[in-house]
């Protein structure tokens, strides 16, 4: 593997703090933090490249990226943490991460730089996003590549939410997805035409029907999919009579003439059809379909409201200030907005690479430690996203069938060719972090399974042997911090039970609540939940074990791609 060292890179950079935020220098008291004018003050001179040789003995400053979305980002919070020392096991496996006193390790010569202005400073389980003290894979990733190089080491985070690599991350060299022969994308979705389903005249429910609770909880909040007109929401309620309808759980806000839309309505058919097998999907296929820049913004809606059926036109056009007379500007507003969103692509691309080449052209700024008489080396790349490309139908139309996603493959390998040129590292080690909320689902059965195989495909293409590897972060779902979870969730549920069904308020319903949840609950399984979740299922439940899990196994991937 070809070693690229660097004394800086060919550009004119300012001091820089906005990736780093504060730097701290030492005294005759020990380490001292300073505020960001005084480190401008004290910046050094922008290197050039080839300023300084490598002198013998010295080790050039190990530089890694790290980036992708809201998981390389981080949700888990600091206080996780203290999930692992829960039992012995976990413990062991990472007590590389604690000190001597059970605290979360601090290390001064690791740092870590973040793009658009967030703080930066010494590795801590901090550098997240969210509120409070978060942390990301970086955490363990620097803890556990510290121990193996014993030296000064820069993790620069390009990362944020919600974030795909079609669009936001797209690299430069990627133009036009060709499928190849075979492939189901070749076949598209408006060239297929699909038999109408009959539209029943009556349903087999009763008049005043109400959805089972499992489908439609009693209880407030937002149940249900997005029908496209806020903040409208509908629930499958399975087949009946022929037809798949879609309960209405929330009515748009907008209000249209005749009340078209009520909580309680069921969907049976639009434009003709009955709802098909996935009732959403189909209603949102004809409404935003019709919605588009060439699009007659008319759908017609088969309605069964309280035991009748009503076929009526709808006119989408309403939504818009002046109604279907504003079309036509509207139309010309859309294909401007259109047009600039195209400037974008990529944007989030050329941000991590501006930020990546700021850094290093003023290294000291961000590792103070930086000594530039032995330079950097720009030892690895790592990259863990993909929830926006998983739930995205438009750019993956065939994502829930096997080879969907390989527009996925083809982009990352593109993405891997790109960044490398653009550092002047060609053999630059580059894991991939395989997206894993559940678990690895291998045989695929479903979209997380078959994204999986798409982003862990580069790491098998000759192309690459050797070089890049794939890191299924699945390994390191906690399964049962899952489960108990979503029995915390499913006992929660009795809350609302209790306050709408018993009516119980104030004291007395947190006093029936406190008492139910304790006859399901044991204290150790309230403690582990305390202690072990601190976000959403789709943030890796915010678990400290998790991401420690992720962020050792990304270095043991990169070590090993490397040769350490």
């Amino acid at each position: 593997m070809k070693t690229i060292l660097h004394a800086g890179l060919l550009l004119a950079a300012t001091a820089f703090l906005g990736g780093c935020g504060v730097r701290t220098t030492e005294t005759d008291e020990g380490p001292k933090t300073l505020d960001a004018a005084t480190a401008t003050d004290m910046a050094p001179a922008t290197e050039s490249a080839g300023a300084a040789e490598k002198k013998p003995g010295k080790r050039p400053l190990k530089v890694f990226i790290l980036a992708g979305q809201s998981n390389m980002v981080g949700m888990a919070s600091s206080s996780t943490l203290e999930h692992i020392k829960m039992f012995p096991d976990t413990s062991k496996e990472f007590e590389d991460l604690f000190d001597k006193d059970g605290k979360p390790v601090v290390l001064d010569d690791v740092y870590v730089s973040r793009w658009k202005e967030k703080e930066g400073g010494a590795l801590a389980p901090k550098y997240g996003g969210g509120k409070g003290e978060r942390f990301g894979p970086e955490y363990a990733f620097g803890v556990y590549v510290r121990k193996a190089l014993n030296g000064p080491i820069l993790i620069i985070k390009t990362a944020e939410g919600g974030k795909d690599i079609n669009y936001h991350f797209r690299p430069p060299s990627a133009g036009t997805w060709t499928p190849p022969p075979g492939h189901p994308d070749l076949v598209k979705k408006e060239d297929i035409r699909l038999p109408q389903l009959p539209i029943p005249e009556k349903l087999d429910l009763p008049d005043d029907y109400l959805p089972p609770e499992d489908l439609v909880p009693r209880r407030p909040g937002r149940i249900g999919k997005f029908m496209g007109l806020r903040p409208m929401r509908g629930v499958a309620i399975g087949k009946v009579n022929g037809v798949h309808p879609i309960y209405i759980t929330a009515s748009p806000q907008q209000k249209f003439p005749g009340d078209p839309f009520l909580k309680g309505d069921l969907l049976l058919g639009v434009d003709g059809s009955g709802l098909r097998e996935d009732p959403i999907q189909h209603w949102r296929e004809a409404f935003h379909g019709s919605k588009a820049i060439d699009g007659d913004w008319m759908i017609t809606v088969t309605r069964w409201r309280k035991g009748r059926i009503d076929t009526f036109d709808f006119d989408i056009a309403q939504i818009i200030e002046g109604g279907r007379d504003s079309l036509p500007q509207h139309f010309v507003a859309m294909k401007e907005a259109a047009i600039e969103r195209e400037k974008d692509r990529g944007g989030y691309y050329r941000d991590m690479m501006k930020h990546v080449k700021t850094v290093l052209g003023d290294v000291k700024t961000c590792h103070p430690a930086y000594d530039p008489e032995a330079g950097y080396e720009i030892a690895g790349f790592v990259w863990f996203q993909g929830w926006n490309d998983m739930i995205n139908t438009g750019v993956y139309p065939n994502r829930d069938k096997p080879r969907g996603y390989e527009q996925y493959t083809w982009l990352l390998e593109h993405f891997i060719r790109d960044v490398r040129k653009d550092l002047d590292a060609p053999d630059m080690p580059f894991v991939i972090g395989v997206i894993g909320v559940g678990g690895v689902d291998d045989p695929p059965t479903g979209n997380m399974g078959y994204l999986q195989q798409a982003q862990a495909a580069p790491a098998g293409n000759p192309e690459f042997k050797g070089t890049v590897a794939a890191v299924h972060t699945g390994k390191y779902w906690d399964h049962e911090l899952d489960a108990l979870a979503a029995k915390s969730r499913a006992i929660g549920n009795k809350k609302a039970d209790l306050q709408y069904k018993d009516g119980l308020q104030g004291e007395a319903l947190q006093k029936a609540y406190a008492e139910y949840r304790a006859k399901h609950m044991t204290p150790m399984e309230e403690e582990i939940l305390k202690k072990g979740v601190s976000n959403a299922g789709f943030h890796y439940l915010g678990s400290g074990k998790i991401m420690a899990g992720i962020g050792k196994g990304f270095a043991e991937a990169m070590l090993e791609l490397m040769g350490d």
